[in-house]
């Protein structure tokens, strides 16, 4: 169990648990519950005034029972020099993690190093036996010295080299080696200082089983560990009931190791030993370790100059890496700055790949290199082939989340990659896109290694279920294959890199390739005669041409809405779109369109189709609006000319048929006026039933034989005369419908022109506006000058009024708002009426108010000449 000092809460246990081969690497470290016996240790209170805590061996070097030491105050303990600088220190100003050397101090008759740091707010104080006094002078002398020497040093190995022959020198070890680790944590002698009482293990490697990755980060943690005598026995701790105490000790001088390690050291006949970590770049690099073959001690000074020395070896080796990064770095960026300068040059980027395969391979250092393309493979150095390549593209592409990938196994991975060992044990492999099968490989080969180990590496199992390690150190080599040399960091960056090149590349062309697709695109859509937009599946407008534009449409919101359809279709449209969209499938109506600054509807046709993103995804909708209404208005009118010709025909007929019954008629009224007393009502009602006939007679004398000859001249006549005669004709109908009818001025008005076609007209205004009355309401007329050059007649009512769409069809054939009761000429021939006259028909009419037409006449008229078409004089 490690314990965090960074967290204070962590539980301790009271009891260690016997250490097996299964909880070795848990093994309570941090918190053996005791110290080595050539020092004691004493625990202050959180005022650090009174001993809380002792090592049971202080009772021997302090010549006090050990229930009078715990519990007492310092001062009774130490002479006045010792107390006062014990008080001095605080663990406010020193936090946890942080030792502080008190000095050298006689006690008795022994010469102790006292040492301190905090443990959860309390004092630890460890009094560390020393054989001989040691000046900081020498000390610093020896660093200032070893520092002029780095100054001269240019590679690793001959910094390890110096620090190894400096602490064999300062120390006095007979042995002093430096190891380092690899990846794996397995550790490399690199260098050893030797005075030939040990053997050397110059060269050999220890594996990363001898230290468990607890100790490890112990080795962080406190840098320092001397052992003086591998002999010792423990002196437990005690606290003030005189139970044991279980205390954080990771960063204690003192404290007991364990004794598997004790074990290791007999198995290696050595004495005592000391080693010292080497840091960098904040990651256990390697140690130096001292082993002597007699008990020995190093006084407290000396190992804190070792480690001030190690701490200078560590910030040179990061200084030489980083340095050797450096160099590694440039050589891959001038490879990759002259292939990204070839692939710049060319649109098809990943041709300028294929063409340049012999720089892809230098981009990583690589033995071989591949490109592949959805399937086309292309490759230099050593390789394996295309079906091997495929099988480990096929495995990369599920791997989604992986951009880079490496490995100097491959076969841990890839079990089957055991048969391209020779030539593809490592892999480094980039994903160049997330859409297209595109990869870039590289390959070494299997390094075939024979490795000499400080004996066989593995830890043996005794017959009591006990961890024994192992007891040979002879020199025991081994065989691996199947693995490449190791991918540097220095490599993967320039991968990397690499990527992130060609991915910056790929971003370009593809905004170069959208940039001139979107203007093809506007380009196209602008040319088109059509109105064309894009929108989303909410139907929200992305995108609109000119046409678009041109038409007075707004560029925002949802195209349906927003005003720009008639409130009878956007309902509707709205209801179809979010059909369509949630089946995905192609869109197609018809629906009138408000366009222009007047709103005026227009029949268009709406087709919109989806479009995709890779995929399968929907990116939007485009759609086109082509305008109807100029076919539709001439559909219209060859149906209204087909029916206005068949209806002429059906009324030519008519007329001459009702011919006969006519004059049949007219022979007997007048013979009733024979009979009938003269300035009677009879005889009124007789004349004008006669003239009646005689205007009937001429409806169909005019429909039978109306030609530019027979049209007839204008005449002049009187506004009441004709005003007259229509509220006449009307008064059963006006009395029925109990509707007021009003002549309000205008009589004596002078109108040019065919007097029984302005009846007619001023007739069927007035039927109409009957018609459109309430019941109880009023219908009017009037007549009156305009200006200097017009005559006015009016005709209104106070009926229900027209809606602005139902007057723009008014004078539309066949158009009726009386649905079986009219037939829809009425108006359309009266309009054609009063053109030929010259004049104008205009209708105002508003809603729930009532509706004025307006009848405006040349004071003199010249009756245009032509042939009208046939049915066109028809009453409605």
């Amino acid at each position: 169990m490690s314990v965090d000092l960074a967290n204070p809460s962590t539980p301790l246990p009271a009891v260690a648990d016997p250490i097996t081969l299964d909880n070795c690497a848990s093994e309570p470290i941090r918190i053996p519950g005791s110290i080595q016996p050539h020092g004691f240790l004493l625990g202050l209170d959180e005022t650090h005034e009174h001993v809380v805590l002792a090592s049971e061996n202080a009772r021997d070097f302090l010549q006090t029972p050990l229930k009078l030491i715990l519990g007492a105050p310092v001062s009774v303990l130490f002479e006045r020099e010792l107390t006062s600088m014990i008080q001095r220190q605080s663990c406010s100003s020193d936090p946890d993690g942080m030792i502080s050397y008190v000095g050298a101090f006689r006690i008795h008759d022994d010469l102790f190093s006292v040492v301190t740091h905090c443990v959860e707010g309390k004092r630890i104080l460890e009094f560390e036996r020393q054989d001989r006094l040691v000046g900081s002078e020498m000390m610093n002398t020896v660093i200032t010295n070893f520092v002029a020497t780095l100054s001269r040093l240019e590679t690793e190995q001959e910094l390890c080299d110096a620090i190894t022959k400096q602490v064999a020198a300062m120390t006095g070890f007979d042995r002093v080696m430096l190891y380092s680790f690899d990846e794996e944590g397995n550790g490399t002698v690199r260098s050893e200082a030797n005075s030939g009482l040990l053997p050397t293990y110059m060269n050999l490697r220890f594996p990363a089983s001898d230290i468990p990755q607890q100790a490890r980060d112990l080795y962080v943690l406190n840098t320092v560990r001397i052992i003086p005598n591998g002999n010792y026995v423990p002196s437990p701790l005690r606290s003030s009931d005189g139970a044991p105490h279980i205390v954080d000790l990771s960063l204690s001088v003192l404290r007991s190791v364990s004794p598997i390690h004790l074990e290791y050291m007999r198995n290696m006949g050595t004495a005592s030993s000391m080693s010292i970590s080497i840091l960098s770049e904040g990651r256990l690099w390697g140690l130096i370790s001292g082993h002597h073959s007699q008990p020995r001690m190093v006084p407290f000074l000396v190992r804190s100059a070792c480690d001030m020395l190690s701490k200078l070896v560590g910030t040179q080796l990061t200084t030489f890496r980083t340095a050797a990064r450096l160099q590694t770095l440039t050589k891959f960026h001038a490879v990759q700055r002259e292939l990204l300068t070839h692939i710049a040059a060319q649109f098809d980027y990943i041709g300028g790949i294929g063409s340049q395969m012999d720089l892809v391979r230098q981009v990583t250092g690589a033995d071989g290199a591949a490109l592949w393309v959805d399937g086309d493979f292309q490759h230099v150095g050593i390789t394996p082939d295309r079906e091997s390549v495929a099988r480990i593209v096929e495995w990369l592409d599920n791997q989604p989340e992986l951009d880079l990938f490496e490995t100097r196994y491959l076969e841990s991975v890839l079990p089957w990659a055991r048969e391209i060992a020779p030539v593809a044990a490592g892999l480094l492999a980039i994903r160049v896109s997330d859409i297209r099968q595109k990869y870039l490989l590289w390959f070494r080969p299997e390094l075939v290694q024979t490795v000499q180990w400080a004996g066989e590496p593995i830890k043996l199992k005794g017959p009591d279920d006990r961890l024994n390690p192992r007891k040979s150190f002879e020199s025991w080599r081994e065989t691996f294959r199947g693995q490449a040399r190791r991918w540097t960091s220095a490599e993967m960056s320039s991968a990397r890199e690499f990527r992130a090149a060609i991915t910056t590349i790929s971003l370009r062309r593809a905004e170069e390739e959208a940039e001139l697709s979107n203007a093809r695109f506007e380009q196209l859509t602008h040319a088109l005669p059509e109105k064309i937009f894009t929108a989303d599946d909410a139907g929200n407008i992305l995108y609109v041409n000119d046409r678009w534009r041109e038409a007075g449409l707004s560029e925002g919101g949802r195209w349906y809405s927003q005003g720009r359809l008639s409130p009878e279709d956007e309902e509707r449209i709205a209801a179809v779109w979010r059909e369509h969209v949630e089946s995905g499938e192609f869109f197609e109506e018809e629906i009138r369109l408000l366009t222009g600054s007047d709103n005026v509807p227009r029949w268009n046709l709406v087709r919109a189709v989806p479009f995709m993103r890779r995929g399968a995804a929907r990116a939007g909708w485009i759609g086109s609006m082509f305008d109807l209404t100029e076919r539709r208005e001439r559909e219209t009118a060859l149906r209204m000319t087909e029916k206005l010709a068949l209806t002429g025909r059906m009324t030519s007929v008519i007329a001459h048929e009702i011919n006969n019954p006519l004059e049949s008629i007219t022979n007997l009224l007048y013979l009733i006026r024979h009979d009938l007393v003269e300035g009677s009502d009879a005889m009124q009602y007789v004349s004008q039933a006669e003239s009646e006939l005689v205007r009937i007679s001429g409806i169909t004398k005019q429909t039978l034989r109306w030609s530019r000859e027979n049209s007839g001249g204008s005449e002049s006549f009187t506004a009441g005369a004709v005003f007259a005669d229509v509220l006449r004709l009307f008064h059963g109908k006006i009395r029925n419908r109990h509707v007021t009818a009003e002549l309000r001025g205008g009589d004596d008005i002078e109108i040019q022109g065919i007097q029984g076609q302005i009846r007619q007209v001023i007739a069927n205004l007035v039927a109409n506006a009957i018609d459109a009355a309430r019941v109880g309401g009023t219908v009017w007329i009037d007549a009156g000058y305009a200006s200097d050059t017009l005559v006015e007649v009016r005709v209104g009512d106070d009926g229900i009024g027209m809606s602005p769409e139902t007057v723009r069809h008014l004078f539309q054939p066949f158009f009726s708002t009386k649905g079986d009761l009219g037939n829809g000429l009425g108006l359309y021939i009266s309009h054609e009426i009063i053109e030929r006259h010259g004049g104008e028909l205009r209708v105002e009419s508003e809603l729930d108010k009532g509706t004025v037409m307006r009848i405006l006449l040349p004071r003199k008229t010249q009756v245009r000449t032509g042939t009208m078409r046939e049915g066109e004089d028809l009453l409605a």
